[in-house]
């Protein structure tokens, strides 16, 4: 189409476009090119367009628009409308190329003088490759995925109900499990309490028999020593009216009845310390062990020999239980001799560290004597014999009650002198033990807390 030469504005240098869009065109991210006059000469191109078409500026300027694009013949006519109507008008036009097919897209727009005369036209460009394969597969794509969603949607709606049924039955469980621990609780505080009054019922009851059986093994002595008494008269006062059947008659019931004295005392002696108050004071040991074998006529040379070496520390302890202690193992060991052997004793005490095999034995109700603290020293007081010595096969019998290793035709005793030893070292909250062999003797030891020395130098100062 012919332009009018007359009306044509003065051209603007090739590749400068108006000096108002400069800046915007230049920077925009599209393909933008302007042609001018009736040939619709390139006049300027953008760097997107240069790219789009990987040419350079050089390369494009000064060509007509149909010979740089695809399509661009087709949109010769449509730049002479947009000249003469000074509207914009877009155009499509695809390329069936086999190697690269593409869909083109033109968008076409005046540019006006001061007058609001068209002076060239402004295109810009859009190339979609395999626009409608794309457009196909965004399609297909599109509705896989929203097929995709409802199948999300509708397994987010079962699960949750399968949740809140399982929320449910969770929180039926947790009450349920609630009420299992109330009532276990419940249950817990009614045995607990049983307990305590079943365990006060019964330490009375013990209390009871406790002092059932030591008034009457007490009782029992009265009869005993008459029974004693009166045949010892017959034997010393009617010896000549007694024929020999009866004398021996009388020497066995003054035998038995020794005996059996015997064993009421350490009944009773046993009982004592079950139930006497165990509270620990500084002892003598030395002082007391000294008094205890001086005391006993037959501990003396020349039928013993008792030897205290050294001096024995002070102990925490009772002095009761104690003397009632050392009186039994010595007694022990002057007894239990082979025949024809004169007893020899010797008595030594060491102090040792404390231990973890040194822990205190609790009493009958579980608690650790008044005044042990697990700290400090503790005495170890030994008691070396030259007696019958013990068999390890007797190991486990020697603290029982009543049990007797040897028979009692050749020692006499009770067997709950050992015991009774035992039980009040535990009270004292001490230990107890042995060692031996047989035909070479025996060696007890009983172990004690220390006193403090404050206790030993005021003791001492007496």
């Amino acid at each position: 189409m012919e332009h009018d030469s007359k009306s044509d504005p003065a051209p603007r240098s090739p590749g400068t476009p108006d000096n108002r869009s400069a800046p915007i065109i230049e920077r925009a991210p599209l393909p933008i090119v302007e042609v001018q006059g009736t040939a619709h000469t390139v006049s300027y191109v953008n760097q997107a367009f240069c790219r789009l078409l990987a040419k350079t500026r050089g390369e494009l300027i000064g060509n007509s628009f149909d010979q740089i694009v695809p399509g661009g013949n087709e949109c010769l006519p449509i730049l002479d409308l947009v000249y003469q109507t000074g509207e914009a008008h877009t155009h499509a036009h695809d390329e069936h190329a086999e190697a690269a097919p593409a869909h083109w897209l033109y968008a076409m727009w005046p540019t006006l003088d001061a007058d609001d005369r068209a002076v060239g036209v402004i295109i810009q460009l859009t190339k979609i490759a395999n626009f409608r394969r794309d457009v196909t597969a965004i399609n297909e794509a599109l509705l896989i995925s929203g097929l995709r969603q409802h199948e999300l949607t509708t397994d987010a709606v079962m699960m949750n109900a399968q949740l809140e049924t399982e929320i449910g039955e969770r929180k039926l469980v947790e009450a349920a499990l609630l009420v299992a621990n109330n009532k276990l609780a419940n249950q817990a505080d009614e045995l607990e309490l049983l307990v305590v009054e079943r365990t006060e019922k019964l330490r009375e009851t013990v209390a009871d028999l406790e002092g059932f059986s030591y008034s009457v093994a007490h009782d029992m002595r009265t009869p005993l020593r008459g029974m004693q008494g009166f045949a010892r008269i017959l034997l010393d006062d009617h010896a000549g009216q007694l024929s020999a059947d009866a004398h021996s008659y009388l020497e066995r019931i003054e035998s038995s009845a020794g005996r059996m004295d015997m064993l009421i005392q350490d009944v009773l002696n046993y009982t004592r310390v079950m139930r006497s108050e165990a509270l620990l004071a500084p002892v003598d040991l030395d002082k007391l062990v000294r008094d205890i074998i001086a005391t006993y006529h037959d501990w003396q040379p020349p039928k013993a020999e008792l030897q205290v070496e050294g001096t024995l520390p002070h102990v925490l302890g009772h002095e009761g239980f104690l003397t009632q202690c050392v009186s039994n193992i010595l007694s022990n060991a002057v007894k239990f001799v082979a025949p024809g052997l004169t007893p020899r004793v010797r008595i030594w005490a060491e102090e040792r560290s404390p231990s973890s095999t040194q822990v205190p034995w609790p009493d009958e109700n579980g608690k650790v004597p008044d005044g042990w603290a697990n700290d400090g020293q503790v005495v170890r007081v030994w008691f070396e014999d030259n007696g019958i010595g013990i068999a390890a096969k007797d190991r486990g019998r020697i603290f029982r009650m009543f049990e007797r290793i040897n028979p009692a035709e050749q020692f006499e005793g009770t067997g709950i002198g050992l015991t009774i030893v035992r039980k009040a070292i535990q009270r004292l909250g001490g230990r107890i033990d042995f060692e031996s062999e047989v035909g070479k003797g025996s060696r007890f030891w009983i172990e004690l807390k220390k006193a403090p020395a404050l206790f030993g130098a005021e003791s001492k100062a007496v």
